[in-house]
């Protein structure tokens, strides 16, 4: 089997903290098997199967997963990242641009300085119908930021996103403050399910849960959304790169639209490539969901051409 290796470096807008690590740019592998594409774009300091998902660990996973490749085995990579990466150029999934038709919509992220997302926000011609907002836990900054859209979009709804760093008590000031009926959920509201299922029951609030935080429910053996524990919450954030393999991640959005959930694919900051897939994986499994890729936006190139192919120039194989 024909399988070349590519890493590649991507330049940022600006410095990204992400799981405590601060990075300038952002580094993943391109892999082609056979003339199809995949991405293995790893985030610093993600804990999977145990171990963190490192250069080293993942790099050695990657190289040991093609070399069974290269034998005619089955690749057998432990780390998701990876194991998401080699599937989609094996499955041979898309990375060339969808219609506008068929193109899921992203919902656009908003985070930073408040004076330029509000300047923004206001020379918008047309808002979008839902908005991704960044809460920083300080209660009368957010509660005012959100009061501040909602007055400038009207029938905008508002998806906010703690993403499990505030407590209880900042998540029910910032609730109490605001109108809960403009916001369609708030993403991991708290650091612990039983907390997040307390807020949710005391206050009414819809509650969305990223799957990526929760390996106990994600097991690729056993995916089980149906768990009680998970009960309350009333929609999915589906990472594919930090949950697996391409079929167990079809798995888990199934299961989760069997339950009457909302789900919604995520990005893992990839590049171009990534992105493209993930929209057609959304279109196929997902029909008429929207899409987060939001944080790609401090992506400075996309590293693809307009085919949606890795610009490879200067790249060596690895």
């Amino acid at each position: 089997m024909h399988i070349n290796l590519y890493r590649y470096r991507l330049p940022l807008t600006m410095p990204l903290t992400i799981n405590g690590a601060t990075i300038a740019q952002r580094e993943g592998f391109y892999v082609e098997i056979a003339g199809h594409w995949g991405e293995i774009s790893p985030l610093p300091n993600h804990l999977s199967n145990g171990q963190a998902d490192s250069d080293v660990s993942l790099e050695q996973d990657l190289q040991a997963a093609v070399d069974r490749l290269r034998h005619g085995l089955a690749h057998e990579a432990r780390l998701p990242a990876v194991q998401f990466g080699l599937d989609c150029a094996l499955a041979k999934v898309s990375s060339a641009p969808l219609t506008v038709e068929q193109a899921p919509i992203s919902v656009p992220l908003l985070e930073g300085p408040r004076d330029p997302l509000v300047r923004a926000w206001r020379c918008r011609r047309v808002h979008p119908k839902r908005a991704w907002l960044t809460l920083t836990g300080d209660v009368q900054y957010d509660a005012g930021l959100v009061r501040e859209l909602c007055l400038l979009a009207p029938t905008v709804r508002l998806v906010l996103d703690a993403a499990g760093r505030l407590d209880k008590e900042q998540i029910a000031g910032l609730w109490q403050r605001i109108d809960g009926s403009r916001i369609d959920w708030l993403l991991d509201p708290a650091a612990d399910l039983p907390t997040a299922k307390a807020l949710a029951e005391q206050y009414s609030m819809p509650v969305a849960l990223d799957l990526a935080r929760y390996s106990d429910f994600t097991s690729a053996t056993a995916p089980n959304l149906a768990n009680a524990e998970l009960a309350f919450a009333q929609a999915m954030i589906i990472r594919p790169a930090q949950l697996g393999g391409l079929a167990h991640n079809q798995q888990l959005a199934a299961q989760a639209r069997d339950l009457g959930l909302e789900v919604m694919l995520g990005d893992s900051l990839q590049s171009g490539l990534g992105q493209h897939q993930l929209a057609h994986l959304s279109h196929h499994w997902l029909p008429g969901a929207a899409l987060a890729l939001g944080r790609c936006r401090y992506l400075l190139d996309s590293g693809i051409n307009k085919q949606g192919q890795p610009a490879i120039a200067g790249l060596t194989p690895l």
